[in-house]
């Protein structure tokens, strides 16, 4: 990505050149400002091919629950099986079938309070959701 930017600001450079007739101030102000301007606008189509990239890998399904988990996290309370099976209205092996994916990939994990067991998501898993949301 920053080698875009660098070959692109380096093109407008020689046109600065050629047009100023050396370098100057404005010379300096415009190629910091496009240089900020081109990072902004890759970044963002960078950022946009790796959500539809995720959308495409993650079945909607398994990111609902992320999402769910997510949400839970943020509202400072932990989410367990049955909360889930509950939101989600399915059953409790549906739930297990999707939970297990979730933990093969890494995204989720148990975090067991006394007799509970609660889901949460591991730091590959908050990444993935954080991605999407922005």
């Amino acid at each position: 990505m920053i080698f875009v930017i660098f070959i692109i600001t380096e093109i407008f450079d020689e046109f600065l050149d050629y047009t100023l007739r050396g370098p100057s101030i404005i010379h300096s102000v415009l190629q910091l400002s496009l240089f900020i301007i081109l990072f902004f606008v890759v970044s963002k189509l960078f950022s946009n091919f790796y959500k539809q990239k995720i959308n495409r890998l993650i079945p909607g399904e398994l990111m609902q629950i992320l999402r769910i988990i997510k949400e839970a996290e943020v509202k400072g309370v932990l989410i367990n099986q049955t909360e889930l099976m509950s939101r989600l209205k399915i059953t409790k092996p549906t739930l297990k079938k999707r939970l297990g994916n979730l933990m093969d990939l890494h995204y989720v994990s148990f975090e067991v309070r006394g007799n509970h067991k609660y889901l949460i998501l591991t730091e590959l898993g908050d990444s993935i959701v954080k991605a999407l949301i922005n």
